[in-house]
């Protein structure tokens, strides 16, 4: 059996195009993480002197001296500060040092449906403090209890993410989260690797029709059951494999350039309203697990239209709709169901920073399931069922 997986394995791994695609793919995730870094330091140093990372790091390590946790009180002094030196009018020059701190207080005090305004800074009144966590509170609720045209939160899905939000220690471990943020930009990047996937695994059994070969799978004592599954698991192989050398590069650059740095702090650093009790590390593992998942549930689609297909061409066809199409596809003012569904598709999913901010939940059985949950057992049991129907369907084809 290990003969006949690694024969398959190879067959994958081996042909031109695939080749070509694999080695494609992890250089535009290189030069994509190196544009990034540049891009960070050119935007945070208009005399863009010095070296790239130093200029990133130098940065990052001021704006992290301000404090080591965000308290009502820090925040209450360091905003008075701004409003007197400002007198009601925005300043960017002031900003501009400790603009990641100053976003997540103008996110904090908006609107959970709104966007970021730098003038909002000047109307928060601080006269008893700022109240910060009091605010994010306040937020969550009135999100929690608002009318929605599609269908408003019921008590238990409430109640779910009000214990959720309250397990988050407060207050939050202040640092720039500017560093991490390019690692996190550089996982989230994965996405596109799923494209690379499906060139491979395009052909694993849409090519033993192209090539006349399945009559001999069929006929080989071994074509029915051990052949097809060998081909099923080295698939899967594969595709973890690949997407694991594919991070490899990307973790290593960040973490040789900058440490590790960052990966501590609060995923509330990127939006107050979070719910999940998580840090930076964990938030990344998290959306790399979930990207992974994700490239299994398009190698068990990409096996299924192989399968039923002669076309190889078919099998990209319908990964690119299905990735890239479905973006086009916009939410219902009324349906419920259609933005459960809407919410899973993968273009939704990639990126965490948007996913773990949005308190969309799944009520099933009586239980309230996360979205996060939800994308773990809507994506495993979405590949399971396709890899089971595209082995049953390519051994129940007939060969002439």
């Amino acid at each position: 059996m290990k003969s006949i997986l690694w024969f398959e394995f190879k067959k994958i791994t081996e042909r031109k195009v695939s080749r070509v695609a694999m080695i494609f793919g992890i250089l535009l995730l290189l030069i994509s993480n190196i544009v990034m870094i540049a891009n960070e330091s050119i935007s945070s140093n208009d005399e863009n002197e010095g070296s790239i990372v130093g200029d990133l790091k130098s940065r990052t390590a001021d704006e992290s001296k301000l404090t080591t946790e965000l308290s009502d009180e820090f925040l209450t002094d360091f905003l008075c500060d701004y409003q007197r030196k400002t007198n009601g009018e925005h300043d960017w020059s002031l900003i501009k040092p400790y603009s990641n701190l100053y976003a997540l207080i103008v996110k904090n005090y908006e609107d959970w449906n709104t966007e970021l305004d730098w003038e909002d800074l000047n109307r928060i009144d601080i006269t008893d403090g700022t109240k910060f966590y009091e605010r994010r509170d306040e937020k969550i609720e009135t999100m929690l209890n608002a009318d929605y045209s599609y269908g408003n939160y019921s008590a238990e899905e409430k109640e779910y993410w009000t214990k959720m939000a309250q397990k988050v220690d407060i207050p939050y471990k202040w640092g720039s989260n500017e560093i991490v943020n390019i690692t996190w930009n550089s996982v989230c990047n994965l996405f596109f690797m799923i494209f690379v996937i499906s060139i491979c695994i395009a052909p694993v059994f849409a090519g033993e029709s192209y090539y006349r070969t399945d009559a001999l799978v069929f006929s080989a004592k071994y074509g029915r059951n051990k052949l097809i599954f060998a081909k099923v698991v080295a698939s899967f192989l594969f595709t973890l494999s690949y997407m694991t050398i594919c991070n490899l590069p990307n973790i290593f650059i960040n973490i040789g350039l900058f440490g590790v740095d960052g990966l501590e702090l609060p995923a509330q650093l990127w939006d107050t309203i979070i719910p999940y009790r998580l840090n930076a590390a964990g938030a990344i593992a998290l959306n790399f697990i979930v990207i992974v998942l994700m490239a299994m549930l398009f190698t068990g689609i990409s096996l299924l239209v192989s399968a039923i297909c002669d076309n190889q061409i078919a099998v990209l066809s319908v990964d690119m709709i299905l990735l890239c199409g479905t973006i086009f596809l916009p939410s219902s003012k009324t349906s419920g169901l259609w933005n459960h569904i809407w919410f899973l598709f993968p273009i939704q999913t990639f990126d965490l920073r948007t996913v773990l901010k949005t308190y969309n939940s799944y009520q099933v059985a009586g239980r309230v399931f996360s979205y996060v949950e939800m994308i773990f057992i809507a994506y495993i049991a979405a590949t399971v069922i396709c890899t089971y129907i595209a082995g049953r369907s390519f051994v129940k084809r007939q060969v002439g």
